[in-house]
Parts: structure tokens; sequence; C-alpha cells
């Protein structure tokens, strides 16, 4: 492909994955697990792959949850979690695809939208997107881009996070190149174990997925309560 033609595909890709990227985060942790364990019920996987996949959104699921933070009288104060944005799920030659779609399926349930890349199997990667839209998944939120590779990937402006599949060496090797950036910190979140999924099966790996948020809601406002603030922390 030419160059500059995939580039401006690739730009449209993460401009319209922004787009939808609000609406998909808006429908919470517990919504989009239900959604896609429907949509992963419809797809022809392994045992082991179903069994990975059902735990992570299980565990989704229970990030739904509200914490409330002490404040003063007058004021209530709550911590969530949110999707980062656009995501980008890539695998290099070594990845094992029970690994790819955890990876795959993390990101989505987290409120991300993504592009997914698997050069070395681009068919089944391809197939894959295409069920996952047939299940109701939107074609913007869940998109395959054949032509990514690592090098970039650290050239893409407008992504969140970067999750490969990949071997230690090249997840050190984009690291480098992902914090020579400019603009934008990009958060890397490889699983290395393509076979074990040692990552994957972390009970901290989704967290790395979703940032936190602080909503302070004002309860002495005139009419009830009214919110007056919402930061987002990184």
């Amino acid at each position: 492909m030419n160059p500059f033609a995939e580039h401006s595909t690739t730009e449209h890709a993460i401009t319209s994955a922004l787009a939808a990227w609000e609406s998909w985060n808006k429908l919470g942790f517990k919504t989009r697990s239900e959604r896609l364990t429907a949509a992963l019920h419809k797809l022809t996987l392994p045992r082991e792959a179903q069994k990975l996949l059902q735990l992570l959104l299980e565990r989704a699921a229970r990030l739904e949850k509200v914490q409330e933070l002490p404040g003063p009288t007058g004021e209530c104060n709550e911590l969530y979690l949110n999707g980062r944005g656009v995501a980008v799920v890539h695998g290099t030659d070594q990845s094992h695809q029970v690994a790819f779609l955890g990876q795959l399926i993390t990101a989505l349930v987290s409120g991300n939208c993504v592009l997914a890349s698997l050069p070395s199997q681009t068919d089944w990667c391809e197939s894959i997107c295409k069920q996952l839209h047939a299940a109701g998944i939107s074609e913007a939120v869940l998109q395959h881009h054949a032509a990514l590779n690592t090098y970039t990937l650290s050239q893409l402006e407008g992504i969140s996070l970067v999750a490969p599949v990949c071997t230690e060496e090249e997840s050190i090797s984009l690291n480098r190149q992902l914090a020579e950036r400019n603009g934008l910190l990009v958060q890397l979140i490889p699983e290395t174990d393509p076979v074990g999924c040692t990552q994957l099966l972390q009970p901290d790996h989704l967290l790395r997925f979703v940032t936190e948020k602080t909503r302070s809601i004002n309860t002495t406002a005139v009419g009830g309560n009214a919110t007056l603030l919402e930061l987002g922390n990184g």
C-alpha cells in the first residue's frame, strides 16, 4: 500500500474510533460485559479461550462500582473508572490466538475502542472482527487494520494505549519507541507470555486499560444535587 494512502486510512480509522468512543464508554462495565459475553457465545472458539475470556468479562463487570470518597459537608465525592480512549491491539509473529483475543476483549470491555492488527494471521483476525460486528459490536468501536506494525504504532496520533502480544525483547523496543513520541503519553500493556497468558491472568491487568476519574457533587445546591466538577486523572 502507498505510505500516504496507508497513513490517511489509519487517520480515518482513529477519527471514527474517537467519534464512537464516548457512547461505548458510557455503556458501563456491566453492560459491555453482558454484550461481549453474548457476542462470544456466537463465536466458535477453543474451550481454553472461552474460559479465559469469560473470566476477564466477569472481572470487568465488577469494575462498575463507584467508590465514595470523604469530603466536606454538603459535597459528595466519587471515584470511578473510565476507558482510556483508542487502543491498538497488535500481535507479532509469536502471538497466540488465545492471548490476542484476551487483549482484544479486555480492551473492549474496559471501555476502549480498538484497532486490531495481527499481520501473521490477517484472515483469522479479520474474521473475528467481522463475527463480533455481526454479534452487535459497532464497526467503529472495533476495526481490523492489517497494515499496522511496531513502527507505525509509535507514530500514530490519537491513540491512548497499545496492548501487544509479543516477546519481552519486542516489548522493550516498542516501549522505547513510544517514549520518544511527542504529545499524549501512550500506555503500553503487553502480554509477553503468548501461551500461558500470565499477564492477562493477573488480577490488576484490567486496571491498566482504564483511568481513574473523580466527580464532585454539591448536595446543597438550589433545586437538588448539581454536578459541579468532573476531573480526569490519567
